[in-house]
Parts: structure tokens; sequence; C-alpha cells
């Protein structure tokens, strides 16, 4: 629910009646009483498009394979290389300055609380955790979100039947700021176990099974007619596409996310060199990935897919539907829904898919999560960096374009290909501002050729 300034009540009765009837929490509510204020939020960088500065040392040799310049006299503008790796999106939003309620990332049942045969049969592991429900969350921590994992069952009828506390003592917290404000299901857990979705309450799904018309599942949002659903992996025979092809690249989540010339967007990563290296034979891979698809010709009237699968393009893998959108059952959306385009893969995995996603890949996720709770995005604008200049005795200057709500690290490699995650870091944790930053660095006693790129957090 997002009110106008017209919606504000004032008195205690009648603020207190707001809060029992919106299920908004009352921090939102207070702050629309009190005032509205103006808000920069939402300064978000991510892997995509990063222009890396490419310095050398004086007198430095030619490199083996590779051409490597000596330290210029003059500034470096016309050295910087586009690796296609982040971009920075800057977000303006005016909103009552307050906080959003908690998100609930739903994980896999047979962990955590109690005694399972999971835990003893499951020796590959991962076991007790569902590594990527963590990351996800982690990750909306980081832009500022409250979060808490909750095993599936315990938000479905199976948890009271088994004893537990019912589902509303979850999904309708005692204090109203803790109001739940966004649903995620991931596909860790069983199709069977997933959820029925909570109704008025925004939700994320990732369970292919559920995104159908599926009478026989509980948990079905009914974005689709039918049940033609599936999860192309990294296993799949003939080999499946890392990229969406995108649809609607002027939807609000998608608005301004560069693509390349066929209109896709790299969703999963490469492995990294060593991901794999020390799994013992029987175990699982480190590295997976897979998608969460249905049929696009099975679409309900009210939903819009905003990207298909890359070589076929008969697959939705991303979709939404707002508020009031004509779903398969013939009911109304009681909240906006985000068809999401991975899938955790349940029991017969590492449970790391969301580890697997390229930083753009993030990027859109945390945006559709914005989307699904009503925040206002702003299209993606490419981050900048303005000028490298030497700074003598073997020292450079960077500057780029920063913001007061972000910090930022500077990596570097002497091997521009190598994946992001093996770059070293070379400064850490430099405070954000708005206009232009710089930094002066010492690279006398670094080797001959070194290529480097400044990465903002989260």
């Amino acid at each position: 629910m997002r009110l106008s300034r017209g919606s504000c009540l004032t008195g205690a009765r009648a603020f207190g009646e707001l809060v029992r009837r919106s299920r908004v929490p009352a921090c939102f509510l207070a702050d629309c009483v009190t005032g509205w204020v103006g808000r920069l939020i939402n300064v978000c960088v991510f892997a995509r498009n990063t222009k890396i500065a490419r310095t050398a040392t004086q007198n430095a040799p030619a490199a083996r394979g590779r051409a490597r310049n000596h330290l210029p006299k003059t500034p470096m503008k016309n050295l910087f290389v586009w690796t296609g790796a982040f971009a920075l999106v800057l977000t303006v939003v005016f909103t009552p300055l307050c906080r959003a309620g908690v998100i609930m990332v739903v994980t896999r049942s047979p962990q955590d609380t109690a005694f399972g045969t999971e835990y003893v049969t499951q020796e590959v592991g991962p076991s007790m955790a569902t590594p990527g429900d963590v990351a996800m969350a982690s990750l909306l921590n980081d832009h500022g979100y409250s979060s808490r994992l909750v095993l599936d069952k315990l938000v479905g009828p199976a948890g009271e039947a088994a004893g537990f506390p019912p589902a509303s003592t979850f999904l309708s917290p005692a204090n109203p700021d803790l109001a739940i404000s966004l649903f995620i299901v991931s596909g860790s857990g069983a199709s069977a176990d997933a959820p029925p979705p909570p109704p008025g309450i925004p939700l994320m799904m990732g369970e292919h099974v559920t995104l159908g018309n599926n009478s026989g599942r509980q948990g079905s949002i009914y974005m689709y007619n039918g049940t033609q659903s599936n999860d192309p992996n990294e296993s799949t025979v003939p080999a499946v596409s890392k990229y969406m092809k995108v649809l609607l690249p002027d939807h609000p989540i998608l608005k301004g996310i560069p693509m390349d010339s066929q209109s896709r967007i790299k969703i999963w990563r490469e492995p990294y060199p060593e991901e794999e290296a020390h799994v013992p034979p029987a175990g699982r891979r480190n590295f997976e990935f897979r998608w969460c698809t249905q049929a696009v010709a099975d679409a309900a009237e009210g939903v819009s897919v905003l990207g298909v699968l890359d070589g076929a393009e008969d697959r939705s893998v991303f979709a939404v539907a707002d508020v009031g959108a004509n779903l398969a059952n013939g009911t109304a959306a009681t909240s906006r829904l985000v068809h999401m385009f991975m899938n955790e893969n349940g029991s017969g995995g590492s449970r790391r898919v969301f580890y697997a996603l390229t930083d753009v890949g993030r990027q859109i996720f945390v945006r559709a999560a914005k989307w699904a709770m009503g925040e206002t995005l702003e299209p993606v604008q490419p981050f900048r960096i303005i000028d490298v200049t030497p700074a003598g005795g073997g020292r450079i200057k960077l500057s780029w374009d920063g913001v007061a709500l972000k910090n930022y690290r500077i990596l570097a490699s002497t091997d521009l290909g190598s994946p992001t995650a093996l770059w070293q870091t070379f400064v850490d944790d430099i405070p954000g501002a708005n206009g232009v930053l710089s930094r002066t660095l010492d690279i006398s006693a670094g080797p001959p050729g070194l290529f480097m790129q400044i990465k903002s957090l989260p």
C-alpha cells in the first residue's frame, strides 16, 4: 500500500485504525503523518560495463601475449577498457523517510529446527542450510532491508498440523512495524511444501512448479495457465544459454540496464577456476545455475513477460503481474507478483544457485524486489570514470563520479580476463560522497602491467 499526502490521517485513534487496516509498518504511517521528505536512495553499482583503467609503470617491458604501454606523460583518458563488468545505478525517489517492514525468505523445511532424515541421508550437503537463500537475504540486507528466513512448512497448513504455531503467527507479526513487506519463495524446498501465497503481500516466486494453474500445489500463484514449467540448468543437454533475451526493456525494473546487440542480458556467470577443485568424487558441484521457466504462450492475461530464455524464446524466465491483474484462475492479483529467473533446485543440488548470478543478475533481482514492494525505480545510469592521470614518482590518480550512499573499493589484477572475484583488493572502504571522488595510488613497486577497476559496495 502506497499512501499519498492526502491519505495521511491525524489523531491517535485514526492513526491506529490506519495501521490495523493497512498492514503497513507503523513507522511508515508515522512518517507520512509528520511530513514528506525528499530522499535520495537506491544508489547501486552492479557488475556491468565497468570502465577499467589500464596502467603500467615506467620502463615496463612488453608482457608476453599482451601489449602493454609505458606510463604516459599525458592523462590516460584513452586507456580505458570496457569489460562488461558493472554499472552505477542512481535512483532518486521521493518517499516518506521510514522503514519498509521485513522481507520474508521462505527456505527449505528439512533443516534447522529439528532432526530429520535429510540430515542423515544427505551426507553430501548442504544439509541444514540453503546457501542461496541466505545469500539472497544477505544481499537485501546490504541494500538496507530487514529480512527473515522461515521454513516453508511453517507458513503453510503443514506446520500447524505438525504441532507448530499457525501460519498467521509468522505472516501477521504482533508488532506492526515488522509486517511482511515481501514474500520470497526461491524453490529451495519441495514444490509440495511451497506455502499458499499470502493475500495482499507482494511475492517473488522461484519455484517453477507453482508458477502456473496447478490445482495440485497449494503454493500456485496462477501467473500462467497450465503446468508446462521446467528448470533448465548447467547439466541440460543440449547446453542451455546463460542469457536472458529482453522483451520489455522499458519496464521500470529493466529500463536502462545495458544489453548486447541481440537485446540480451547475461544472467549467469562462468565458473571460477577453482570452484570445483576440491569437491570429492561423490560431492555436489559448487557451481550450478538453474532457470525457472514457464511457457510464454501460457502467460495469464494480466502477466507481462519481461524476458525469455535465449535460444528457447518460447520459455518465459522473467515476468510480472501488477495489483489487479487477471490471473489464470480467474481472480485478480491482490499484490504485485514476480516470476524470478532462478530456482534453488531443492534436494537435488548444492542450493548455491543465487551465487551463480552475475552482478547484473543480482541488480535485476534487487530492482524486482523494490518494484514488487511498490518503490519507484528510476532508469539505470551508467557509472563514469572521469580521469586517470600520472601523479609522478610511479603514482597515478583515479577520479570517478561518486555518491554518498555507497562505499568504494579499488581492485587490481595483472590479467584482464580473470573473474572479478579473483582480483586483489588494492584499496578498501573508500567512503562515498556526492560528486567527484579520487585516490592517488603508488604503483611503483607493482608488476610491469596492471589493470584496475573501481567497484561500489554493496
